[in-house]
């Protein structure tokens, strides 16, 4: 883990259906791509009820992880990078005590949903 500083934020459509969003983060005179269409999208069209809010977790997180309220404000800001076979996986905040792996949380997320679906699918009502 070391500090690198956010160069520019993105949020785009991709393959014109999807919406996505991404750091571009230095570390020592090297850019990396943090998030995108290969971390996550929203459903298509922008995203159903039904579909996972990924994109607003997303920005959330990235957002809570540096302590700003807006997501113009987290360019020039410095964060710790875990890199993993040479993909950024996580940020954390400089002190470190803080920490975003959007694949991690996605998961659980994903755990969450399927567990209530299940829950759901076998509740049936007394009326």
């Amino acid at each position: 883990m070391e500090i690198g500083t956010i160069k520019a934020v993105h949020i785009y459509i991709h393959e014109q259906l999807y919406v996505t969003a991404e750091l571009e983060l230095n570390l020592k005179g090297i850019n990396h791509s943090f998030g995108g269409h290969k971390i996550f999208m929203s459903g298509m069209n922008g995203g159903e009820s039904c579909d996972a809010p990924y994109l607003g977790r997303f920005l959330f997180r990235c957002m809570q992880i540096c302590e700003v309220d807006s997501w113009e404000k987290l360019k020039s800001n410095k964060v710790l990078i875990e890199i993993s076979n040479g993909k950024v996986t996580a940020i954390g905040n400089v002190a470190g005590s803080k920490w975003f792996n959007p694949r991690k949380e996605f998961e659980a997320m994903e755990q969450e949903r399927d567990s209530s679906d299940v829950f759901n699918s076998g509740f049936k009502s007394s009326r």
